[in-house]
């Protein structure tokens, strides 16, 4: 009994420390627009794949093309709003070539050729991309839903240890949605030039 005391006192686990500067208050964002702003992000990509869906099968693909360029649009506003509000997740959009996304640059870049009112561009992924779409889709919302969860634990817990790691997770996690926000917009050809102005 005495050696698995001994034991049990040597293997004491140590605390981990975060040390890194993605864990200092800073780094760590909680603004509670946040979690509205993320929730919202993750209905957007939701219709964005159901109305992509709905060209490929239903009779009006030209509605469900038009409605989905719309929600294309809403997602590129809301992240911009999340990186201004959100540095850690500027910085992981930055890291992606996401820069359409930072409130830093301009929304659109000028096209060359304009666009006729009325003229829809999407162009929906093929019938053999659709599945990975859904699939990243699906990702890139439990992300977003899982970065929102950690900062609630994160501003719910007492203890600083428990608050940096959930702030070291929360920061993990926003990583994770600029990669799966690239290759959804590599797949469905966003973003998109603005709408021309009648």
């Amino acid at each position: 009994m005495a050696l698995f005391r001994a034991y049990k006192k040597s293997t004491k686990p140590k605390p981990i420390v975060y040390d890194d500067m993605s864990c200092t208050t800073e780094l760590c964002p909680n603004h509670p627009d946040l979690l509205l702003l993320r929730d919202a992000a993750a209905d957007e990509r939701n219709a964005i794949a159901f109305y992509l869906e709905a060209s490929r099968t239903a009779c009006l693909p030209r509605l469900f093309l038009d409605v989905a360029e719309d929600e294309m649009q809403h997602y590129v506003e809301i992240m911009r709003e999340v990186s201004r509000l959100d540095p850690v997740q500027a910085q992981m959009f930055s890291e992606q070539e996401l820069d359409i996304l930072l409130m830093t640059r301009p929304l659109f870049k000028p096209k060359a050729k304009a666009v006729e009112a009325g003229d829809i561009q999407v162009v929906p992924p093929s019938r053999k991309e659709m599945p990975t779409v859904i699939l990243l889709t699906k990702a890139l919302n439990d992300e977003l839903l899982a970065t929102n969860k950690y900062q609630k634990y994160m501003e719910t817990a007492e203890d600083p240890e428990v608050q940096r790691l959930f702030c070291h997770l929360m920061n993990e996690e926003k990583e994770h949605i600029a990669e799966f926000t690239a290759a959804l917009f590599e797949l469905t050809h966003e973003p998109l030039p603005p709408e021309e102005e009648a």
